[in-house]
């Protein structure tokens, strides 16, 4: 399996950091999905296809990782 970390100093057009929340593309079947630390507990597959999981832990300004993987 793949996986890509998000980078805090250089995002992606098509994707977002806030908090412990981060938004994905699905790499898979394109679409945007959110996974929340606190919602989902930093895990979150994709509600679409369930081929891809992204993770969220800590912020992104307090020195947190978020990535995804499929």
């Amino acid at each position: 399996m793949a996986v890509r970390q998000m980078n805090r100093d250089n995002m992606l057009a098509n994707e977002d950091w806030a908090g412990n929340n981060a938004a994905f593309t699905c790499p898979s079947c394109g679409r945007v999905f959110i996974v929340s630390g606190l919602i989902h507990r930093g895990t979150r597959r994709c509600p679409h296809c369930d081929r891809s999981e992204g993770r969220v832990e800590g912020g992104r300004e307090s020195g947190g990782t978020a990535e995804i993987e499929w």
